[in-house]
């Protein structure tokens, strides 16, 4: 029994290597999308990593108040039922609730996996708008709100996990400036800013041309902002709920959003988003590239998308099982790199 249970153990370890094996060889991470939305840049980002995924070494001498009567579990609960803003002040209260919200598990993680996440809602102005507990549960999603696929991005506004393909065309994650929104729906701007309706934009690139001219300081998603103004009774039903798009708003939307693993709890895995290495080598004119480098895997999809893809089990062979380079392609190299001239447009 026990060397029946020896060698299955064998034989999963020598699968998930062969696995790890082929996902070396035949996917690379788009780094190009990840350089076009919303991003803490390195020098910015090292300086306050420590700080906010760690508690001071010594042993808090601190009080919490009334908290202190509940037990650890009851306060981690009340933790996360805070919005992501008040998390984060009642870290700054002092020694004993920073060490408190940082040893929950959820704050952990996020503050480990999904840390452009909590950023964004910050530096954009709405964390007061979302609950912990609820970019949380977001972390532990892979799919798409729109597709069902893949989605390695974070739409700020609503929440949501979003694939590339969608954010660029998708209905639901269309934004533009708050002046435009306001003026179309006969309401004030500071009316959508204290609905938390309101995102304000950070400086980035948003485009693979060089940097967007006239970024607008806020952006709504008008396909979440009228129900909730329909649901205030600040408009009616025969109002007319779609503001005419001026001129093309595709960096708006890169402005809305950011880049975000998903985390497993059975695995401890992080997935940040794959695409396959044989599709693009092979196909590289017309509409075949464009749709394959857009398509976008976690781990088991791309595992999935493997055994069905003759270029990538050509890819496999070549470098006979992982034990030998194969060369790849100006593409491939281009976008792992972050040179994302041939990137969604």
């Amino acid at each position: 029994m026990a060397e029946t249970e020896s060698t299955s153990s064998d034989e999963a370890a020598a699968a998930e290597k062969r696995d790890d094996e082929i996902v070396r060889v035949c996917s690379y991470h788009r780094r190009d999308l990840d350089l076009v939305v919303v991003r803490s840049l390195p020098h910015e980002m090292e300086p306050v990593l420590a700080s906010i995924a760690t508690a001071a070494a010594a042993r808090p001498q601190a009080h919490l108040g009334p908290l202190s009567l509940l037990p650890p579990e009851l306060v981690s609960m009340v933790i996360l039922h805070l919005d992501v803003r008040s998390a984060f002040r009642l870290r700054q209260v002092n020694s004993l609730t920073r060490s408190f919200v940082t040893d929950t598990r959820e704050y952990r993680l996020l503050a480990k996996h999904g840390l452009e996440g909590l950023r964004g809602l910050l530096r954009g102005g709405i964390a007061q708008f979302h609950l912990l507990r609820d970019l949380y549960r977001v972390l532990l999603q892979k799919s798409c709100a729109e597709c069902g696929s893949f989605g390695h991005l974070l739409f700020l506004p609503t929440l949501e996990r979003c694939c590339h393909s969608c954010l660029g065309k998708a209905e639901r994650y269309h934004v533009l400036a708050r002046t435009t929104f306001a003026s179309a729906a006969k309401v004030s701007r500071n009316s959508v800013e204290r609905l938390g309706l309101s995102l304000r934009t950070v400086p980035g690139v948003y485009s693979w041309y060089g940097a967007v001219k006239m970024q607008p300081k806020y952006l709504v998603c008008d396909f979440a902002a009228w129900p909730v103004l329909l649901a205030r009774g600040m408009i009616t039903d025969d109002s007319p709920q779609k503001v005419p798009v001026q001129g093309w708003t595709g960096p708006y939307r890169l402005m809305a959003a950011t880049t975000f693993p998903s985390y497993s709890l059975s695995s401890g895995r992080v997935d940040r988003g794959l695409t396959c290495r044989g599709c693009p080598v092979l196909e590289n004119t017309g509409y075949s590239i464009r749709f394959c480098k857009e398509r976008c895997y976690s781990r088991e999809g791309f595992l999935a998308h493997f055994k069905e893809c003759s270029r990538a089990l050509r890819l496999w062979a070549d470098s006979r099982e992982g034990t030998r380079d194969v060369d790849e392609s100006e593409l491939v190299r281009m976008v792992t790199r972050g040179d994302g001239r041939m990137g969604l447009h």
